[in-house]
């Protein structure tokens, strides 16, 4: 155990919000957790309202019942809030719910951002760190990607190098056992090529939500972010494609490639290429994999494999690696999260690679 971390009660009281494909998983394991104890449970499906939070996850009952009132959520003595909400094209919603919750003296943990709200200028973050005060209660974002495997790592891995010209992130992930709106109507996958372009919502979402990770990485490397720009690429289905949520048909989209390229002040060129599918397509990685290839004196590359999955995208164990992964990165901030001062704990990163030590004068 780590003498540094001072933790301030024995369990910890944890409200799960929202149980989505993620925040049902996060239910399971707070469940689970011996050290855990479950106290509330919030959700936006009006249908599940009243029903026992074990039932929700396939668990036993625990006697705590879903609400969808915030009220109710402010009310609870409680730890920490796992906030696991809908990805929504603005942030207000998600905002009003975590500066309530940190007002009412609960630590949050959110895998939508809040990384470092900063870069969104000074009366923001502000907004935030006035809260935090008011409820004593600390703001922590965390996640896969965005929160670890790119924000966090990629710049741990340039401590390797002298010299760093350019950092790509490069992402393949099986989507196709999520839900049909998620594949369609998010992704835009099962449509015609071309049908979603950066005009429309889900790549300004997520190019919002990437940004502050961007702009978090720059910092880290003491630069800042001049330029990010998105490109999105299809492949059509050369057959039709059965999943169990829909079909695919023929000609429409069974592959994605979204593409985003960030320049920095000082001469870093940084990518990020997800590649998004619900088939195998030639050439592609059929593992579910993040790799992080650092073009720098030495080169290196680092892949991150999730564990082998089965057609139905579990593990032999029965779980979703993903949401396993992602559920296991917020629980296990709660320690270092309980240590900190009110205030928003940003990811600490220790001797990553900078140009320069000291600005030019």
């Amino acid at each position: 155990m780590d003498s540094d971390l001072q933790r301030k009660s024995a369990r910890y009281r944890v409200v799960q919000w929202a149980t989505g494909h993620i925040g049902t998983e996060s239910l399971r394991q707070v469940i689970d957790h011996p050290d855990l104890d479950l106290v509330g449970l919030f959700v936006y499906s009006p249908n599940k309202v009243g029903v026992d939070a074990g039932q929700l996850c396939g668990r036993p009952d625990t006697g705590i019942r879903a609400t969808n009132r915030i009220e109710d959520i402010v009310a609870l003595d409680a730890d920490f809030v796992l906030h696991m909400p809908m990805l929504e094209p603005s942030p207000e919603n998600s905002d009003r719910e975590v500066l309530s919750l940190l007002e009412s003296g609960k630590n949050v943990i959110s895998i939508r951002g809040y990384f470092w709200p900063a870069w969104r200028g000074q009366a923001y973050e502000k907004k935030f760190l006035d809260a935090c005060r008011k409820g004593n209660a600390t703001l922590h974002g965390n996640g896969i990607c965005p929160g670890f495997v790119f924000d966090r790592m990629g710049p741990v891995l340039t401590s390797f190098c002298t010299a760093v010209k350019e950092v790509h992130f490069i992402e393949y992930f099986d989507l196709r056992m999520r839900p049909w709106h998620t594949i369609q109507d998010v992704i835009g996958l099962a449509t015609p090529p071309g049908s979603i372009t950066i005009a429309h919502q889900t790549p300004r979402t997520l190019t919002t939500l990437y940004s502050e990770m961007y702009h978090l990485m720059a910092a880290q490397w003491e630069t800042e972010v001049v330029s990010i720009d998105l490109k999105l690429d299809w492949v059509p289905a050369e057959k039709d494609v059965v999943l169990s949520s829909g079909t695919v048909r023929a000609g429409t989209s069974v592959g994605t490639i979204w593409t985003w390229t960030i320049k920095m002040a000082n001469g870093l060129l940084v990518t990020q290429k997800s590649h998004w599918y619900v088939d195998a397509i030639p050439g592609w990685d059929e593992r579910n994999v993040w790799i992080v290839d650092i073009v720098g004196e030495p080169r290196f590359r680092c892949e991150m494999p999730l564990e082998v999955i089965g057609p139905d995208s579990l593990t032999a164990g029965g779980y979703d690696p993903n949401g396993r992964a992602l559920a296991a990165l917020c629980i296990n901030a709660m320690p270092e999260v309980d240590a900190a001062p009110a205030g928003i704990l940003k990811p600490t990163i220790f001797a990553p690679w900078r140009a320069r030590f000291f600005k030019e004068a």
